[in-house]
């Protein structure tokens, strides 16, 4: 009996991100499959060329390929697998995760070119399919569908497994190479969110915790600077998530190398004692918190069945932050039932003024599978008919006032979650008495007026923003260079000033030697100098420290005597 060749293959967002799925399968297939079955892991992106991809896939002589389904590679996915099938009609198409595992009739009616849909987890179905296809045994195993000569064949069963094999085996290192790298310790989610598919995936099921170390050890030695954890919420079960935080920092700067960084999706209400006593000892960039706190509206959460006590995840983000020694990252999400436009600003104000290191304006998606979807009665919206399927109007909030939101977060990622302009912020709401949003949502106007919308070079961007705060008279054209210019040296080691920034300074070479005698320069190092004239001082930096949790280099002051 011949080979029977299959390419597991992912298609990321990013060529950074690698892929968990395809592994998952392949370590489980390699005990569970036939040995005439050979396996192939095969991973692209979205932003590839399409021929490109394809002929990767087809080099692998495949007899089947299987393809794991995200909103942001389905529609690749789809093109693919019917030029797949348009060179080799004989090649077996089989597509599985959450994209698709709750609309496999759907798909097959419309996708001729589809042969099997997974509906859940892989590790299992996938292999025990292969075996079938291979022997030639007729399909029979919970969760996958297909057509009959009599019609569709629909499973809607989700498939689960028990903890299975550990993904990281020699051939997913070789293919790793410094990208961000994937793990999980537990399965499913304790909650259930209306516009989530984690509350799906049945009860909190975990894997063993010395293996989680184990693979944790593994990954940061592997050279993976970012090890991201994709436990729904980690914190849910308090002494484990105690336990590999503890870990992580007994073991930091010797078994886990410094430079590698965790992150972790956690409830902020979860907290406790406890553990803000092991968070707070991290090692300085150790780990990363991401919080989903979607809305302060208390109707929308109870709509969206989130139970959350939104006092406490308030008072236990400041916490987190004071702390300094960890990335804070919170989310919010726009286009939630029962939140109106006024209602979301006001949570984003708040939201701001918890001063997480990343703060991301994100708009709800309707996913299949989720209530939301399967619930349009009580969850009434308008949303796009394409991925990402995002909302664009709901009874709540219009398509006008979406639009703002977007320009708002445009602008929320390019002048504060860059960090690079953090300083600039602070003296422009400080000064002015502005509202965040109305900043950021401002700011956007403009350049979408000014048809400045769009990419543009660092240097250009930042000229824009000084042109734009100093036409509105918010703060002083002098206060507002000096905060502009610290924010510059602090995150750019260029040390290239952009034009509305400079100033000819005929004291300058005096300042510097000043500066040179106090605090020689090293060899090799590259010193950047300016002066801020409103506080009657200059700083400096040598681009040597750098802080793991801001980004921001180390600046140095130094008194001007006052003429």
């Amino acid at each position: 009996m011949r080979d029977f060749k299959v390419v597991l293959c992912s298609i990321n967002s990013k060529y950074i991100h690698s892929s968990l799925a395809p592994w998952c399968i392949y370590t489980s297939a390699k005990t569970r499959c036939s040995d005439g079955i050979i396996l192939n892991v095969t991973e692209g992106t979205v932003n590839e060329n399409e021929d490109t991809l394809l002929e990767r896939i087809l080099s692998r002589s495949p007899d089947a390929v299987a393809f794991s389904c995200y909103i942001w590679n389905i529609k690749t996915i789809l093109r693919l697998s019917e030029r797949i099938k348009s060179n080799r009609s004989d090649v077996i198409i089989i597509l599985g995760g959450p994209e698709v595992s709750y609309r496999p009739a759907e798909l097959l009616e419309g996708k001729s070119f589809v042969d099997y849909l997974l509906t859940g987890e892989g590790e299992v179905a996938v292999p025990e399919l292969l075996n079938c296809i291979y022997s030639g045994r007729d399909v029979d195993i919970p969760s996958v569908s297909y057509r009959t000569a009599d019609g569709l064949h629909i499973d809607l069963r989700a498939a689960y497994t028990d903890e299975g094999v550990s993904p990281y085996c020699e051939e997913y290192f070789s293919t790793l190479n410094g990208r961000i790298a994937y793990i999980e310790s537990s399965r499913g989610c304790p909650f259930g969110c209306a516009f989530c598919l984690s509350g799906r995936l049945g009860k909190v099921r975990y894997i063993d915790i010395d293996r989680v170390k184990k693979e944790m050890l593994s990954l940061a030695k592997a050279g993976a600077k970012t090890v991201k954890f994709v436990d729904r919420t980690f914190n849910c079960n308090k002494s484990r998530a105690k336990e590999i935080l503890t870990f992580i920092s007994e073991l930091y700067g010797k078994a886990i190398p410094e430079g590698t960084c965790f992150h972790f999706e956690i409830a902020a209400d979860l907290l406790d004692g406890e553990l803000f006593e092991v968070i707070s000892a991290l090692p300085q960039g150790a780990v990363q918190f991401e919080i989903g706190i979607q809305s302060f509206n208390e109707a929308t959460l109870k709509a969206i069945n989130r139970k959350t006590d939104i006092n406490k995840v308030t008072a236990n983000i400041e916490r987190l932050v004071s702390f300094g020694n960890c990335h804070i990252h919170i989310d919010l999400i726009a286009g939630l039932p029962e939140e109106g436009y006024e209602s979301f600003v006001e949570g984003f104000n708040r939201a701001y003024r918890l001063k997480a290191n990343m703060l991301q304006l994100g708009f709800l998606k309707i996913l299949h599978g989720t209530p939301m979807a399967e619930n349009r009665a009580a969850f009434p919206c308008e949303y796009s008919s394409e991925p990402p399927y995002q909302v664009t109007e709901t009874p709540w909030i219009t398509k006008e006032e979406l639009r703002k939101l977007q320009l708002a977060e445009n602008e929320l990622d390019r002048l504060y979650n860059s960090g690079r302009f953090s300083r600039t912020l602070d003296c422009v709401l400080s000064e002015s008495g502005i509202e965040p949003f109305e900043l950021f949502y401002g700011l956007g106007d403009y350049l979408l007026k000014t048809e400045k919308k769009g990419s543009m070079p660092l240097d250009e961007y930042t000229n824009t923003v000084y042109d734009y705060f100093s036409s509105l008279e918010l703060v002083s054209a002098e206060r507002l260079r000096d905060a502009m210019i610290y924010d510059r040296i602090s995150t750019n080691n260029s040390g290239v000033i952009p034009e509305r920034l400079k100033v000819v300074d005929p004291n300058m070479k005096k300042i510097r030697n000043c500066i040179r005698e106090t605090d020689p320069v090293k060899n090799g190092v590259d010193r950047t100098v300016a002066v801020l004239y409103t506080e009657n001082k200059a700083i400096y930096c040598d681009y040597e420290s750098r802080n793991p949790v801001t980004g921001k280099y180390d600046v140095m002051e130094y008194p001007l005597e006052r003429e």
